[in-house]
């Protein structure tokens, strides 16, 4: 007879009798030595003993090999007339729970395994850790946990994530104090919220977005609540509405681009060599061309059709509905000065970008032998195969022999977007090709200058918390004559007490902002048995 030491506190009040190995398992034989036992449902104890069978429980292992309990239980008489039990079997609750079959120990283990990682990456951890189990089960395990109870926030932040990115959204609800993820809602309508905000009374201060939705539940859910407009939302919608300028004035942009690198900055080499090439090799396009070609002509006449509807009369909406597009591309095409050109992807750099230009170099003095130019470009460091070499040779190879290599672009392409950046950031902070693209495109355009002019002093107030400018600027971006600017001064102008609160308060949604990543995280561990209530549970738990 063995006695086991602390180490094992969930053995307490069991005495062992044999422990075993066979076949690499470790079998305990174990059994409770008290003669009397307390019936559960009335508490009368007994000694009067019915019958004996034996449990087999999987504990935790030890040494990496399994172990199986052979717990031996006797079932009793229960001795009072009156209960209605008239057997029942004796406990170990210790070591494992009613009907369970594995130890409490090792059924903690396996919720916390279910919780973190959820169905198939926990199976495979739990086999790797020789607590073999079913997806199925894990899943199971973490459903059955009781959901913690907590308190109702005094700050709450209020976020939407993607179910379905593009086609269903939920809600995220954050206790700002505590850091901690409050509920998750399966909408984010404002319905959903104000009927959350009425069955959790107590919140003082909504951190949200500058979603309408959101704004209409706070002001219902919890009417004495103050409001709080994030402020990169703001400055988010301040970006947003440069951009639509700009996409307003695209051609300016493209002709301001010019200027970052004029004609006469290419070099003479690259200059004779475009000359002395095959004009015949050099006009044909290739497949790749061809389809993109189609493809803008397939936009430019979607545009000329958009553009005769409107002068016809027809609103944005008719447009859309006539011409199947959807109304964002309607308006975008109604607000450009001419046709939107796309613009160019930039090359991805690869491992023998570094290389080019000595490759170009060994090139025109007559080396044309890409193993020769591959043992060259080891030394100096290059890592990549010999096939990257000669498959980048062989653009510069003719079929007559003569070669020319591939022109670098001439003027490097700056997208809308990244000139609504530019014009947000301090001229002082940018760099000196950069401040004479914005130079060259403020001549081109004075809207775009004036716009920059506004939309810095803007996020000059929101980086200092000046609530007392607020009111000025805004009064000045409604005299503008910048329709875009002025539909920001106006959205402000709705949302004004949120707006001001977030100069004031010193509260953001930043902290939602990080939950929802960790939702992500969640979400994308699941992916194929992301039910929303499973999600719920384990980011509630996870809390």
């Amino acid at each position: 007879m063995l006695k086991f030491p602390v180490l094992f506190p969930h053995f307490a009040g069991l005495r062992v009798e044999r422990l075993l190995v066979l076949d690499g398992v470790i079998h305990i034989e174990a059994h409770r030595p008290a003669t009397t036992a307390h019936c559960p449902t009335c508490g009368a104890r007994s000694r009067r003993v019915h019958s004996r069978y034996v449990r087999r429980i999987t504990d935790e292992p030890l040494g990496g090999r399994p172990v199986v309990v052979h717990l031996r239980v006797r079932r009793f008489f229960c001795t009072r007339r009156t209960c209605p039990k008239r057997t029942f079997a004796e406990q170990a609750p210790t070591l494992v729970q009613r009907y369970g079959r594995r130890s409490t120990i090792l059924h903690g283990t396996l919720e916390h395994i279910g919780m973190a990682l959820g169905g198939r990456p926990g199976a495979r951890l739990s086999a790797a850790l020789s607590r073999p189990v079913s997806r199925m089960t894990l899943l199971r395990l973490v459903r059955a946990l009781p959901l913690p109870e907590t308190p109702a926030p005094r700050i709450l932040g209020v976020d939407d994530w993607a179910r379905k990115r593009g086609r269903t959204y939920g809600t995220i609800l954050v206790d700002q104090e505590r850091h901690t993820v409050v509920d998750l809602l399966p909408e984010r309508t404002a319905q959903a919220l104000i009927t959350w905000l009425q069955d959790h009374p107590g919140v003082e201060i909504l951190c949200r977005d500058r979603a309408g939705a959101y704004a209409d539940g706070a002001r219902q859910g919890a009417p004495g609540a103050i409001q709080v407009a994030d402020r990169w939302h703001l400055l988010v919608n301040l970006r947003e509405a440069v951009e639509r300028l700009l996409t307003r004035h695209h051609a300016a942009v493209r002709a301001a681009t010019a200027d970052l690198l004029p004609a006469s900055s290419v070099p003479p080499a690259i200059s004779d060599e475009l000359g002395s090439a095959h004009p015949a090799r050099a006009a044909r396009p290739t497949r790749v061309q061809r389809e993109q070609e189609a493809r803008r002509a397939q936009r430019q006449a979607r545009y000329t059709e958009v553009r005769a509807l409107h002068d016809q009369g027809l609103s944005a909406r008719q447009i859309a509905g006539t011409l199947r597009l959807a109304r964002t591309t309607v308006r975008r095409f109604l607000r450009a000065e001419g046709f939107p050109e796309r613009q160019p992807r930039r090359p991805r750099p690869s491992l023998l970008t570094p290389y080019e230009a000595y490759l170009g170099e060994r090139w025109t003095a007559g080396c044309h032998n890409a193993t020769a130019l591959w043992r060259e470009l080891r030394g100096q460091g290059f890592t990549g195969g010999r096939s990257i070499v000669r498959a980048h040779l062989a653009r510069w190879r003719e079929d007559d022999g003569l070669v020319r290599p591939s022109a670098p672009p001439l003027r490097p392409q700056v997208s809308v977007r990244q000139t609504s950046w530019l014009l947000l950031r301090s001229p002082h902070d940018l760099e000196p090709d950069e401040r004479v693209f914005v130079k060259a495109l403020g001549q081109r355009c004075p809207e775009a200058a004036r716009a920059g002019e506004l939309a810095r002093g803007f996020l000059a107030i929101v980086r200092q918390r000046d609530h007392q400018a607020l009111e000025p600027w805004v009064g000045q971006a409604e005299r503008s004559e910048l329709p875009e600017l002025r539909g920001f001064a106006v959205g402000l102008r709705r949302d004004w007490a949120a707006v001001s609160a977030g100069l004031e308060l010193s509260w953001s949604n930043g902290q939602t902002e990080g939950q929802v990543n960790k939702l992500k995280l969640l979400k994308r561990q699941m992916y194929g048995r992301a039910s929303f209530e499973l999600l719920r549970r384990r980011c509630l738990l996870a809390a």
